[in-house]
């Protein structure tokens, strides 16, 4: 049965990092508009947004200053901006709890590539939701790899800490956890479960973490999240030739898309991954299970 952990401790941890007068508003919200909350967006001279259902609602007597865009941002560092110029060229911070922070603002860039971000002109903390028990219709496919395909806001995130905990609790399982997401370790505990016998690579690069587990840790399962270049896939194919099951997302909202995307090919036309699962609205839409 799922077991919905509400968005209400997530709230609480990310409220410190909030401007006083967001921190008020939503400190008058009901228990359960606060539970559907999924984002909350500071821009810089614009409303307050705030996203429930996947729809942004403006609250229009609350507009957003510059003060305040600054404020949180330094928070959102820690007060030490210099420590996060990785994150910040990839434009998100994962806080304590897993609530990563999206920032825009003025690209620094050395050549093609950025450096860092300056004048911040908006921020966006997506809410991070755990589900126990979501992923409890795929325990039977367990047997082999699993791909966890959807489109931004479909799930994945959720589904793989909850297959996690699954493989965690049964067997040694290896958590590649580059974003900081599905397990919000935070002084070397996660605050997500995810499962007794995980060991958490949390902050390594995907294909290195990959690697990593495959050399040292003897997991009988790899998690990571999405596979989005040619070193992911090249570490996934090298991982799974050496027996190792996998589970991993995409981004891809049906069959069809998934089929096009020339990154994924090669790992489809090897069948590494035995079922293929999409969702929808953090609700499982299809299943494709290949038998041996």
């Amino acid at each position: 049965m799922c077991r919905s952990l509400t968005n209400l401790e997530s709230i609480k941890e990310i409220m410190c990092y909030l401007p006083v007068r967001v921190q008020n508003f939503l400190k008058t919200l009901s228990e359960q508009k606060l539970s559907q909350i999924q984002e909350i967006r500071l821009r810089n001279g614009k409303p307050l947004g705030i996203v429930s259902n996947a729809q942004e609602n403006s609250e229009k007597n609350i507009i957003i200053s510059f003060e305040e865009i600054s404020k949180t941002f330094q928070a959102v560092c820690s007060y030490s901006v210099y420590r996060y110029e990785q994150e910040l060229s990839e434009g998100y911070i994962t806080v304590k709890g897993g609530c990563r922070v999206g920032i825009c603002g003025s690209a620094v860039r050395n050549g093609q590539n950025i450096q860092s971000l300056k004048a911040i002109s908006s921020l966006n903390f997506r809410i991070a939701g755990e589900r126990i028990g979501i992923a409890e219709p795929l325990r039977n496919y367990l047997s082999g790899s699993l791909l966890i395909a959807g489109t931004v806001g479909s799930g994945k995130t959720t589904y793989l800490r909850d297959l996690c905990r699954l493989t965690g609790n049964q067997s040694r399982t290896a958590l590649i956890d580059e974003r900081g997401e599905l397990a919000a370790v935070y002084r070397g505990i996660p605050a997500h479960d995810v499962g007794l016998m995980t060991d958490i690579l949390d902050g390594y690069p995907r294909a290195a973490g990959i690697l990593t587990a495959l050399r040292v840790m003897t997991p009988e399962y790899i998690i990571c999240d999405e596979i989005s270049t040619e070193s992911d896939r090249e570490a996934v194919q090298q991982a799974a030739g050496c027996g190792i099951k996998l589970i991993a997302a995409c981004h891809a909202g049906s069959p069809e898309e998934l089929r096009q995307r020339s990154l994924l090919r090669p790992l489809l036309e090897a069948e590494v991954f035995q079922t293929q699962v999409f969702l929808k609205d953090r609700e499982i839409q299809k299943i494709s299970y290949l038998k041996k």
